[in-house]
């Protein structure tokens, strides 16, 4: 099954040239399971913009806060309207 985001694309989003694939792929494993467990939905390749700006989000968040800082309320904001429902 195709993923919501490739690691090409999460490196655009953050800037990042280096090779932290395996860093990177840990923290899409950690952003998606959040978001389908906020959402009550598995996350498919086909998800509106929002669900995938919230994941860039939560990634860069993860990537750049490293010691547990909350989530950035507009993670919430952007899935809320996508709570419980199936694409």
């Amino acid at each position: 099954m195709a993923e919501v985001l490739t690691i090409a694309e999460i490196k655009e989003y953050l800037r990042i040239d280096g090779e932290e694939n395996a860093l990177l792929t840990a923290l899409y494993a950690a952003a998606k399971e959040h978001c389908e467990n906020y959402l009550q939905a598995p996350l498919t390749s086909e998800v509106p913009m929002p669900v995938k700006q919230a994941l860039l989000i939560l990634i860069a968040h993860f990537y750049e806060e490293r010691i547990g800082e909350d989530i950035p309320k507009v993670v919430y904001t952007l899935l809320s309207p996508y709570r419980a429902h199936i694409w």
